[in-house]
């Protein structure tokens, strides 16, 4: 990672320890974030984004952060070692601690670990799950690059981090378990055939 990058990753980290709000690259789409433990930095995220009735996707970096938002049952737990660090995100029972804020009242969250240098650095070095909702306001398109964010995201935010273009430019592919069997939620990044291929290898 360049310096000028790491310089960026861990200015934006400190502004996530600060209760801040930051955007960042992941492998899919550019991301808005900020600590999911803190509800009112979330709010302030889903205000940006003009989206506060719809619950938002977290990012984590290893697997003791999934256990801080999340209790996945044993199906789970083995598609998260199959499909991450990945462009899949997977609904699972939220943790008691997580603010209801994130996932709107739901009693399920969105999980993923991306698979992306700058997003990983930034969620170690943040010390937090990360929140992971796309950057942009609701309804638009995600934005693959810094420069396709909107001007007035930008403006709002306390930090942002310039990875250059994502690599797929989609956003990740949503998914839950039913008894063990794989059922999309949104399509993204990755196909079905894709994520069933790698959960059978």
């Amino acid at each position: 990672m360049r310096l000028k990058l790491h310089k960026a990753v861990a200015k934006a980290a400190e502004a996530v320890a600060r209760g801040g709000v930051v955007v960042y690259p992941t492998e899919t789409v550019y991301g808005i974030g900020c600590r999911v433990f803190d509800a009112e930095a979330v709010e302030r995220v889903k205000t940006i984004k003009r989206r506060e009735e719809k619950p938002s996707p977290v990012l984590v970096s290893d697997f003791d952060q999934l256990d801080e938002v999340a209790r996945p049952n044993e199906h789970e737990v083995e598609a998260c070692y199959r499909l991450w660090p990945g462009p899949v995100t997977i609904i699972m029972e939220k943790a008691p601690q997580l603010p209801p804020v994130v996932t709107a009242g739901k009693p399920t969250v969105g999980v993923r670990m991306p698979a992306n240098a700058v997003a990983l650095t930034l969620i170690q070095k943040s010390n937090t799950p990360l929140l992971g909702t796309s950057a942009n306001i609701s309804g638009k398109p995600a934005a693959t690059s810094l420069g396709l964010v909107e001007p007035e995201i930008i403006k709002l935010v306390d930090c942002v981090v310039d990875g250059g273009r994502t690599l797929y430019g989609k956003p990740s592919t949503v998914i839950e378990l039913v008894d063990g069997e794989v059922r999309v939620v949104r399509e993204g990044a990755w196909s079905l055939e894709e994520i069933r291929s790698r959960l059978e290898s």
